[in-house]
């Protein structure tokens, strides 16, 4: 694994990659395992990041300001626009990535005023890497609870059978499953709890195949897709 193919890996993660790189790198994750690692090493570790913050595209002039920032030479603007740098060295590499992550996550406050999330303490945050249960070797999602937000954050997309959808459960020590919701066939996103429903470390989150409208009984009714058990990040 080169250090360009780490930074594709991390970029693939975060969103940042063109539209032509990223199919091009999620076809790579289908038949490279190595690379499917560092994909899934990326998401474990930056998955709590980007749980905390919406997607919004950063204003043109944000690349110059990190550029300058960063006593970097000039970046043409066609590439500026992409914030998307290379480097022999993985150190350079991982430090741009870092300032074009920042600057996306500081849009938020700085471009229309959206106040700064709340800080969640790490001992509050807990997280499930999911695994498949039909063993799978494309990414498994990763979910993030955040109980004092009543939410839990869940990336990765599930492949789900036309008139099915996936249902995201929580299941106690000991106890029966309990629905968090349906989950949407896109890549990641945040489902609101009710405070009674958040789920605590020890429990095991589930994803299960259900009919449209999910389960009719409030058990699971389809196949079981992948599992994980909740522990404090």
């Amino acid at each position: 694994m080169t250090p360009d193919d780490r930074l594709t890996a991390a970029e693939w993660v975060i969103g940042l990659l063109p539209p032509e790189e990223m199919a091009a790198a999620t076809a790579r994750i289908e038949r490279d395992p190595d690379f499917a690692d560092e994909v899934a090493w990326w998401q474990e570790r930056l998955a709590s990041l980007l749980g905390h913050y919406r997607e919004v595209a950063p204003p043109a002039y944000l690349a110059d300001r990190i550029v300058a920032a960063l006593g970097a030479p000039d970046i043409r603007h066609e590439k500026v626009r992409r914030l998307h740098w290379r480097s022999a060295m993985l150190g350079a590499a991982l430090g741009a990535l870092a300032a074009s992550f920042v600057g996306w996550m500081v849009v938020p406050a700085t471009v229309e005023q959206v106040p700064a999330p709340t800080p969640v303490r790490p001992a509050r945050v807990l997280v499930a890497r999911l695994a498949w249960a039909t063993g799978d070797q494309a990414p498994a999602p990763v979910a993030i609870v955040q109980p004092d937000l009543h939410a839990v954050r869940v990336s990765g997309a599930v492949d789900v059978p036309r008139d099915r959808v996936a249902q995201l459960w929580r299941i106690p020590a000991g106890g029966a499953p309990v629905s968090l919701g349906l989950l949407a066939a896109t890549d990641g996103q945040t489902i609101a709890l009710r405070a009674a429903n958040v789920p605590g470390a020890g429990s095991t989150l589930a994803i299960s195949i259900e009919p449209r409208g999910g389960s009719p009984s409030g058990q699971p009714t389809g196949p079981v897709v992948a599992a994980g058990p909740l522990a404090a990040l």
